[in-house]
């Protein structure tokens, strides 16, 4: 059974009792055993205490121990305990029952001395502490209950009792072989630690419960009760020593003793008085805190917008706050119990009712929206919640709940839904025109497809026809022309191969945004490494000192788009290279800020930084055709196919000194 901290303090001073006990009576066994008289006769002029006696108080202090055991266990453990106790309390009741009934009977028996031969006194058990074991016996049978026992509680008192009067026996001295006081002085002593150590066996109730308390009552009992046993016996020995020494006679001793009682005890109930004082202030100051602890939260309930209100275990409604009355115009006694459903909306009702029976039942939640009736006849959408209050068994005690106002916001939530109803409405249609314009374009792409192959076909085989006739006239009829009809033959068929040339850089541009694209894990090395055969025949020819700097870092690009892009960047570099005395081509790539950086460098003519951007544009040239022949669109395919691919290019120059062309490429995951 586990306690609260304040009660094992109780079960120590049990099981010290019990273990004190136990050790006294196994002290005196040993001193019979083996004829030791002070453990067995602390004083010649006292009596002994017989093996019998000490036999009970061996088992009473082992009964006292399980006692003690027994509380601080659980389920089948305690319960052995407890049977335990019970048996040696039984054991040390039937001890004492049977002396008892020989002193009736008037017999004499020398079984108290468990066949030893006694050197003091009689032999025997007194009268009185066979009485003092039957009291314990069944206090210890009564305590074993699980419910305490007030009876157990008096026997264990009597117990005590019968332990403190042969103490006084001792104290105040008198006639040694009366019927009652024919006890050892160390039977006394143990008869009281056993009868306090019993009642302090069940601290949760009974004397020890009070005892414990932090109630005025127990402080007043703490303070008292040990002064009301202590007190009048050390006061009336103090006045029967004076009488002896013959300080004063007995009217002045009974006068003292009178008047010492009296000054005690008043001076512990003026102690105890200003202690109880103290602690009634202090609980009116906590019970004023609590005062304005209330007056706050009833304050802050008021001015919460949700209203509060309190129903019973069977859904009747208890308490709410002033604020439901004032917001539907129903009186408390109208609100009260069922009452409380005149306010909603008929239409409402049913659903409020069902979902309130189903948490009364399960015991869930319950969260319902609803409309009420206001004091001034209009409806608003309300949200009434409420949660149980159960004990420590899960019963429900209560139900507590709030309603709030979301009318406003069920409007807002209303307001929200048609504005999102419209703004489905116009991405439908939007993804509607979006559909109709794409197939527009994909039939203007097909369009421009086919204008694009005619293009090819209808200007290229002119160009076809011109060029042939052209080179056979110049291997047939040369020698029938002058210098000058051979250069402006010349002419013809270089402008032919041109306009052949610019025509497929146009193809190759407008092909470049229809063509697919798949992204993939690309390295550049590896393409850089498969171009064409003759652009490394060319490098050789020319003596170009070509160098590459290229690791084997991934990027993810479009494989044929970024060899398009490497193919026009070293053919414009080998182009701008060619009036240089030592021509120079450098490639390098390096990985920066997540993206890889690819550069194609050169010490060729260069370009002024401000046509830095104009480069990229598609027929735009910086230098004259006879100069450095091309068509301008090279570059424009360039940047084109770097975006489509998600990166970027830009070029650095200066006059006479080369270039620089960057490509910017996102790393391969």
């Amino acid at each position: 059974m586990p306690f609260a901290n304040r009660y094992i303090r109780s079960l120590r001073i049990a099981a010290a009792a019990g273990a004190l006990t136990l050790g006294a009576g196994l002290l005196v066994l040993a001193g019979w055993a083996f004829g030791y008289q002070p453990l067995t006769q602390v004083r010649e002029a006292w009596t002994p205490m017989v093996p019998m006696t000490a036999v009970a108080f061996v088992l009473s202090g082992s009964a006292l121990l399980a006692l003690a055991i027994a509380m601080t266990k659980t389920g089948r453990e305690a319960d052995r305990w407890r049977l335990l106790a019970l048996a040696l309390g039984v054991a040390v009741g039937v001890i004492g029952a049977r002396r008892l009934f020989y002193y009736l009977m008037g017999w004499t028996t020398h079984w108290d001395m468990l066949g030893l031969v006694p050197h003091a006194g009689p032999g025997q058990m007194a009268v009185m502490t066979a009485a003092g074991f039957v009291l314990a016996g069944f206090a210890l049978a009564a305590t074993v209950q699980r419910v305490v026992s007030l009876l157990a509680q008096v026997a264990a008192s009597l117990v005590l009792f019968v332990g403190w009067i042969g103490l006084a026996r001792y104290l105040y001295g008198g006639d040694a072989t009366g019927l009652l006081f024919r006890m050892a002085m160390p039977t006394a002593l143990l008869f009281g630690m056993l009868g306090a150590g019993i009642v302090f066996a069940r601290p949760d109730g009974g004397f020890v419960q009070l005892w414990n308390s932090e109630s005025a009552g127990g402080l007043l009992l703490r303070r008292l009760f040990p002064a009301a046993l202590t007190v009048p016996v050390v006061v009336g020995w103090l006045r029967l020593e004076g009488e002896r020494a013959g300080w004063y006679g007995l009217e002045t001793g009974l006068a003292i003793f009178a008047m010492s009682n009296v000054l005690i005890f008043a001076a512990l109930a003026w102690h105890t008085a200003h202690r109880l004082h103290r602690e009634d202030l202090r609980r009116r100051e906590t019970e004023e805190r609590l005062r304005e602890s209330e007056a706050n939260l009833r304050h802050t309930v008021e001015l919460n917008p949700q209203v509060p209100w309190m129903a019973d275990p069977s859904g009747g409604i208890r308490d709410f706050s002033p604020r439901w009355l004032t917001m539907t115009g129903l009186t408390r006694e109208e609100a009260l119990g069922g009452g409380w459903m005149s306010a909603p909306h008929a239409e409402d009702l049913p659903v409020m009712r069902a979902a309130w029976e189903r948490s009364l039942a399960t015991g869930e939640p319950y969260d319902v929206e609803h409309r009420i009736k206001m004091a001034c006849g209009e409806y608003r959408w309300m949200r009434s919640r409420a949660y149980p209050r159960r004990d420590g068994a899960g019963r429900i005690l209560a139900w507590y709940g709030t309603t709030e106002d979301i009318d406003e916001a069920r409007r807002a939530r209303a307001a929200l839904e048609e504005s999102e109803e419209k703004v489905r409405r116009m991405n439908a249609q939007l993804e509607r025109r979006v559909a109709e314009r794409t197939a527009e374009l994909q039939a203007k792409n097909r369009e421009l497809e086919t204008f694009t192959y005619s293009v090819s076909h209808d200007l290229k085989a002119p160009l076809r026809g011109i060029d042939g006739y052209g080179r056979l006239l110049e291997e047939t009829h040369a020698s029938r022309l002058d210098d000058e009809g051979r250069l402006f033959l010349a002419a013809v068929r270089q402008a032919t191969r041109q306009m052949g040339q610019l025509i497929d850089d146009l193809l190759a541009y407008s092909q470049l945004e229809r063509r697919a694209l798949t992204l993939a894990e690309v390295s550049p090395r590896a393409i850089l490494d498969a171009m064409p055969c003759a652009f490394r025949d060319e490098l050789l020819e020319r003596g170009v000192l070509y160098e590459v700097d290229l690791s084997e870092q991934k990027v993810r690009a479009d494989a044929a788009g970024l060899a398009q892009v490497l193919r026009n960047l070293l053919d414009n570099a080998l182009k701008f290279t060619r009036g240089a005395p030592t021509p120079s081509i450098r490639v390098e790539g390096r990985v920066e800020n997540g993206s890889y950086i690819l550069s194609v460098r050169d010490n060729g003519v260069g370009f002024d930084m401000k046509f830095a951007e104009r480069i990229f544009e598609i027929f735009q040239r910086l230098h004259r055709a006879e100069d450095y022949p091309g068509t301008g669109v090279g570059l424009a395919i360039v940047r084109k196919a770097v975006e489509r691919m998600g990166g970027r290019a830009w070029a650095r120059g200066e006059p006479g000194k080369g270039a620089v062309f960057f490509i910017e490429l996102p790393l391969s995951s």
